[in-house]
């Protein structure tokens, strides 16, 4: 309303000096369509300039977006080496975990049934140890060959001098190799049955990675320990 009234007053003041200016009437036409255009062209600016300002915060926003991102993305590298690292430990981590928590019953009952022997193979013994250990290996053939070295290997010793193991702390650290490699070192906790005090013994070893957080090839040097149990 404001403005209608404000257009109203320019426009009689306008066409008052407009009448008061004394120049041939041809010129004087000419003038005042000049002066209309004007105003219309000043009445479209005010109606569009809601819609330019939107436009030009868009135009200071995107670059301002892209920035952000950028930035995000400089800072990326380093949290995706530490989410790497992560993921590589934790698989590191369960297979120390499950292959040095035990023997469980299940697998004594494996062991101690002799009616489970086929062919020179331990019956369920295969399953078994796939349930522990295969998701974190990267083939078939690092599996086989870890479970050849230690799996159901390394309990047979704490089962015979009837000791049980269990995992008290791990330490993983990646070395400066090109490749994905990790030293590693667990404490683990050493128990005689029916016994009320435990001892505790360390391994150590390393294991190389691919990039999908799955193991190539794994050595664990584990003699120490057995040799405490005797």
């Amino acid at each position: 309303m404001k403005n209608n009234q404000e257009d109203e007053r320019l426009k009689e003041q306008l066409e008052k000096e407009y009448n008061s200016i004394k120049i041939p009437s041809g010129l004087k036409e000419e003038l005042w369509t000049q002066i209309s255009t004007t105003r219309k062209k000043r009445r479209i600016y005010s109606k569009i300039f809601p819609f330019m300002a939107v436009a030009a915060f868009i135009i200071i926003l995107i670059p301002l977006g892209l920035s952000l991102i950028i930035s995000d993305s400089a800072r990326n590298p380093i949290d995706s080496i530490a989410a790497k690292e992560e993921a590589d430990i934790r698989t590191i981590e369960a297979v120390i975990k499950n292959n040095f928590t035990g023997p469980d019953e299940k697998w004594l009952r494996i062991m101690n049934n002799t009616s489970t022997a086929e062919e020179g193979e331990i019956k369920g013994l295969s399953e078994y140890e796939e349930g522990l250990y295969k998701e974190y290996f990267a083939s078939d053939r690092a599996y086989v060959e870890y479970v050849s070295r230690y799996g159901s290997v390394v309990w047979n010793e704490p089962a015979r001098y009837h000791y049980t193991l269990r995992v008290l702390e791990i330490n993983c650290e990646k070395t400066s190799s090109d490749e994905i490699i990790y030293n590693f070192s667990a404490k683990i906790e050493y128990r005689k049955q029916d016994s009320s005090t435990a001892e505790v013994g360390t391994i150590t070893g390393q294991a190389n990675l691919n990039e999908e957080h799955k193991i190539e090839v794994m050595l664990i040097n584990y003699f120490d320990l057995i040799n405490e149990f005797e």
